[in-house]
């Protein structure tokens, strides 16, 4: 799914301009039957060595969260990739 943007929803297991996957994401909201990612929700970054949470930006929410798209950054500075 898409925001009004044409940004896709970040999903578990995509993965970072640093190398590392979304690691957590909603259980509860799926985009092509993969969980979606929301805001807080965490990616495991190598270059950085823990686990950072993501900075969702996106209009829409879901239980309260923003959720994230592609093109979100993380607190560690990553940005959210698909390959």
């Amino acid at each position: 799914m898409r925001d009004i943007d044409d940004h896709s929803m970040a999903r578990l297991g995509d993965t970072t301009s640093h190398g590392g996957k979304i690691v957590e994401a909603a259980l509860d909201l799926t985009d092509e039957g993969v969980r979606v990612a929301l805001d807080g929700h965490l990616v495991a970054c190598p270059r950085c060595g823990g686990k950072y949470p993501i900075i969702a930006s996106g209009r829409r929410r879901h239980d309260g969260l923003r959720v994230a798209y592609l093109g979100d950054i993380t607190t560690c500075g990553a940005t959210l990739i698909r390959t």
